[in-house]
This record gives structure tokens, C-alpha cells and sequence, in this order.
């Protein structure tokens, strides 16, 4: 029985998204040109202006655990073999070398959309009516793939995920590298912190944007919103540590 609830389950879910792509496609036919046109406009303006600041993101955060990696793997293999708190630094060395490595594969394997997004947009023609009508269904496409995106980079799976490798992080300082469990608290707490502020950091415009097209251009009910900015975190590494903060 469960079996079967979920595969109509599925089947239900396939069907709403075929049909509400063909509802848009459907929109765009019916739209005058001119109509087009102001509806494209707005989503080319709304992908284009949120592409730098989610570049910087996405580049900087994988710039900044690559080289975190990096850095902490060689110091870890420079005082591997020595011994006291210098045997203890190389161990936390390791460790934060390794969570920064998965950091940055995380971000390699579920790219960023919205800092490369618009690019795949900008190839496409619009120099007849029919192939504005064209790019205006990817450009829509495009705007709901970007916001997808940024509501699963903050979504509990994403802090799920983060908060698993944080504690097993800690659990190896503290099971393989047979320390105190008060540094192993200590790498999780660190790790953790770090892993928030990715998230918490990742830009979200495009879910402002979906919502103030589908007001404007689809009839959806709601206010619109302003484009109020976002602050600016920023995000360094050297050696042996880590440094952060946010401008407004």
C-alpha cells in the first residue's frame, strides 16, 4: 500500500510540474510581442543583477575552502610527526583540512545556478517574435531553477548534511585521536560555525525575484517587494585559523 501512495505520489508531482510548465508556455504564446518583451526584460534585468554577488559567493566559498584545505593539509603533514600540542595541531590540522575538502566538493557537485545561470541565457536568440517567445519560457524556466536552488542551499537537508560531517569531525578528534571530548566539542563548534555561515551568507534573490514576477506578469496574489540589499559577508583564510564578518 505504501508502495503504491508513493509512486501516485510521484506520478501526481510529475503531472502539476508538466502542467504548469505548459500553463507558462501556453502564457507566453497568448502574450503580444511587447508583452514579451517587458517580460523578458524583467528577468534578464533580475538574472543579470544577481549573477556578480552570487559568483562571489559560490567562487569564494569554493576559493576559500580549496585553499583552507590546502593550507591545513600541509601543515598537518609538517608537524605529523612531532609530538605534544604539536602532534595535537597537526591532528586538528587534518581534520579541518578534511571538512574544508568536502566543503568544497559539495559546492563543486551541486553548482550554484544563479552564478552561471544567465550565461546559458544569453546564448539564446531573440531577434524574431517567436524566439523571444522561446527565451522568455527558458528565462522563466531559468528564474524558478535559480530560486530552487537557493531554497535548497538553506534548506534542512543542507544543515543536515553540514551538521553530520561536523560531528563526525569532532567524534574523530576525540575516538581516533584519543583526545578530550572538550576539543572535540571544540572542532564541531568551529566546523559548525563556519558551515552556518556558508549558508546563511549564500544570496537569495532569486526567490524575491520569482515572487515579484509572478505578482507583476502571472496574477499571483501577494505585495511586491522591494529590491532591499543584502549584506555583504566576507570570508578569509590563513594560516592556522579563519577570519569573517559582515558589512551592511
Amino acid at each position: 500500500m505504501r508502495h503504491h501512495s508513493l509512486r501516485n505520489a510521484f506520478v501526481s508531482l510529475a503531472l502539476t510540474a508538466a502542467l504548469t510548465g505548459g500553463i507558462f508556455a501556453q502564457q507566453a504564446a497568448d502574450s503580444s510581442d511587447d508583452q514579451v518583451k517587458e517580460r523578458l526584460d524583467f528577468l534578464e534585468n533580475a538574472l543579470e543583477s544577481a549573477q556578480p554577488r552570487a559568483k562571489l559567493w559560490w567562487y569564494g566559498w569554493i576559493a576559500g575552502y580549496s585553499g583552507a584545505a590546502i593550507i591545513q593539509g600541509g601543515l598537518a603533514a609538517a608537524n605529523w610527526d612531532k609530538t605534544g600540542d604539536d602532534k595535537d595541531f597537526a591532528e586538528d590540522m587534518l581534520v579541518g583540512g578534511v571538512t574544508c575538502a568536502l566543503g568544497s566538493a559539495g559546492l563543486l557537485i551541486s553548482p550554484f545556478v544563479p552564478a552561471y545561470g544567465p550565461g546559458r541565457l544569453r546564448a539564446l536568440p531573440e531577434g524574431t517574435p517567436d524566439e523571444r517567445r522561446a527565451k522568455l519560457v527558458h528565462a522563466e524556466e531559468l528564474l524558478r531553477e535559480c530560486a530552487e536552488r537557493e531554497k535548497q542551499g538553506r534548506g534542512w537537508l543542507t544543515h543536515g548534511l553540514n551538521l553530520g560531517v561536523n560531528a563526525a569531525a569532532g567524534l574523530v578528534t576525540v575516538l581516533v585521536f584519543d583526545r578530550p571530548w572538550s576539543e572535540g566539542l571544540l572542532t564541531f563548534a568551529i566546523s559548525e560555525s563556519v558551515s552556518l555561515l556558508n549558508i546563511f551568507s549564500q544570496p537569495r534573490r532569486a526567490r524575491r525575484d520569482l515572487k515579484n514576477y509572478e505578482i507583476k506578469f502571472l496574477g499571483k496574489p501577494g505585495s511586491y517587494r522591494g529590491g532591499a540589499a543584502e549584506p555583504i559577508w566576507y570570508f578569509g583564510v590563513h594560516p592556522g585559523g579563519i577570519s569573517f564578518g559582515i558589512r551592511f
